[in-house]
């Protein structure tokens, strides 16, 4: 069905790694204990804008503002350090110093499920934080339980220019899922079209030079090198203990790239012949699960992957069982850096993903938009919410090392409980690499400096800590640093965009989970070889027949009137 946004809240995230830091302001303390009590209610003769708000007023006393969270095993190892939590760090001392912002978690969970778990709980009872991120159908549910307030305006209102330029970058209104009779009932967290798109292909080059191979242009030329790499004892161990490709049991998103390289979008919405229809039921999508189902069966899969969450391949593939994936441009923090931990000589390099005619592939991007910060109704300070934001966008020029990503790799930016990435700037970043050491120039601020420093680190001293980083968005051209990948897709305009940007419709949220359900059980089953390949038509019959037919019919009364 329509593909989820996974990016819960900003601590479950690993991409927009540079941190957001394209300002500086003044930060003025007000006198008035509650500055926002002036400011929120503009009379009839005047427009938000037109009301004089201090966009960094402090709380005096300051005020408490609640979220909720979860710690993850990537968390854990690129974020954290001894003494520090998710309520006491430099973030969150930093929104009490200056904002008089005290941040507390109602509750954190120790991985995904559970706080799914915590979060669905949380929104049938009504007892939820004072600020908190949701997705678009859970985004509906609470504005159907009238749970969250009107939030309209408040970065207009309250938003320094590096916030709200946000909000304009992209070519559509970002409120569209917010807005309900008149209302807007979310901010969106604004989010890289690229960062979390699976546009890279990761290859362990010292296996693909063990077995005597190049890197792939076709996809045939993908399935011979996970062929190898399975049969091959690329390791030299002398056992039969490695897979071609990484997969978990969130495999549409692990293999993206597959997909896309037949032009087959599971998820998506796509426009065809002027009226939209889901990648998930289209032939192209079909071919690709017989190819996995003969990949399977010939062991470059591992047999348990649908059962396997992302966090324990991660474990396998730094236990050197597998030897390509498809991912992100981040991958190379995590989880390619662990594998290196004991095997320094894993030798992972980033490609462009490859298409069936030997083109390259149009991968998918982002939807531009990570979720949505929804605001308890009972909550009185929703602009607090739009101070801290302004934050994040001015600290970084200060101490980058401090509140962005520390000397020793760890990602200090996910600390906050909020985020408001520059769109794009970690593409920015490495163009900039790549013309500093061209030219010779000095970084032009503190935080060039430091992402300068860091590539250094890996290029003159080959410290491991930085080996990622440096992946991801140092010096150099396509296979040898992810950035250059996504450039190249920009510069060839590949990306892909999902068609369908509304909220969920009414079937989708009454039957879009019953729909994945099936999707997700039909493919496993086809690729496992419980079924054959010729039960997609089926699944295709019943798709249409449980809700399908009539999510398209709604999805294209959308997409005619937003024409």
């Amino acid at each position: 069905m329509v593909n989820k946004v996974r990016k819960m809240i900003t601590i479950l995230s690993a991409a927009a790694v540079v941190s957001t830091i394209a300002g500086c302001a003044n930060n003025t303390q007000s006198s008035d204990p509650t500055p926002a009590a002036s400011a929120t209610a503009p009379t009839e003769s005047q427009s938000p804008e037109e009301v004089k708000v201090d966009p960094f007023g402090k709380y005096d006393p300051p005020i408490e503002i609640t979220f909720v969270g979860s710690i993850s095993d990537q968390f854990e190892k690129t974020t954290l350090t001894d003494g520090v939590t998710l309520e006491d760090n430099v973030w969150t001392k930093a929104f009490l110093e200056e904002l008089g912002i005290k941040v507390k978690y109602k509750w954190i969970a120790k991985s995904p499920e559970e706080y799914k778990q915590k979060l669905n709980l949380s929104l049938a009872s009504g007892d939820i934080p004072d600020v908190m991120t949701l997705d678009t159908a859970e985004l509906q549910s609470a504005i159907k339980a009238d749970i969250i307030q009107d939030v309209g305006g408040i970065i207009e209102q309250y938003g320094i220019d590096e916030v709200k330029q946000n909000y304009t970058t992209y070519n559509f209104d970002p409120y569209v899922a917010a807005k309900k009779d008149g209302k807007i009932f979310a901010v969106p967290q604004m989010w890289s079209v690229s960062d979390n798109a699976s546009g890279i292909l990761w290859i362990r080059q010292d296996w693909l030079e063990k077995v005597g191979m190049t890197a792939p242009k076709t996809m045939d030329d993908v399935y011979a090198i996970s062929k190898a790499f399975t049969h091959n004892d690329p390791d030299g161990n002398n056992k039969n203990d490695t897979f071609g490709l990484a997969i978990s049991k969130d495999y549409i998103q692990d293999l993206g790239g597959m997909f896309y390289g037949y032009n087959a979008y599971p998820g998506s919405w796509m426009e065809k012949d002027g009226q939209l229809v889901n990648g998930s039921i289209l032939p192209e999508t079909k071919g690709v699960i017989e190819n996995l189902a003969a990949m399977y069966k010939d062991g470059q899969i591992d047999p348990e992957f649908y059962v396997k969450p992302a966090d324990k391949i991660a474990q396998d593939i730094a236990s050197q069982k597998h030897g390509m994936m498809y991912g992100f441009m981040w991958n190379g923090i995590y989880p390619l850096q662990d594998s290196r931990r004991d095997h320094p000589e894993a030798d992972w390099r980033p490609y462009l993903i490859p298409a069936a005619d030997g083109s390259v592939a149009k991968p998918r991007a982002d939807s531009g938009i990570a979720g949505y910060y929804v605001v308890n109704k009972n909550f009185k300070h929703p602009e607090a919410l739009v101070k801290m934001m302004n934050l994040l966008k001015t600290l970084g020029p200060k101490d980058p090392n401090k509140y962005s990503n520390s000397e020793d790799g760890k990602e200090l930016w996910k600390l906050s409980p909020v985020s408001v990435p520059t769109l794009e700037e970690n593409l920015h970043y490495h163009k900039r690499m790549n013309e500093l050491v061209k030219s010779g120039e000095t970084p032009a601020n503190a935080v060039e400096q430091s992402v300068f420093d860091k590539v250094k680190q890996w290029t003159d001293k080959k410290d491991e800590t930085v080996w990622g980083f440096y992946r991801m968005l140092g010096n150099g051209g396509v296979g040898e640093i992810a950035q250059a990948a996504i450039e190249y897709y920009f510069d060839n305009d590949l990306w892909v965009y999902n068609a369908y940007r509304g909220a969920p419709t009414q079937t989708m949220s009454d039957k879009g989970s019953t729909l994945s359900t099936l999707e997700s059980e039909a493919f496993v089953k086809m690729i496992t070889g419980q079924k054959d390949i010729g039960e997609f038509d089926k699944f295709v019959t019943e798709w249409k027949k449980l809700g399908g037919d009539d999510i398209t019919r709604e999805v294209n009364d959308w997409y005619a009137n937003s024409q």
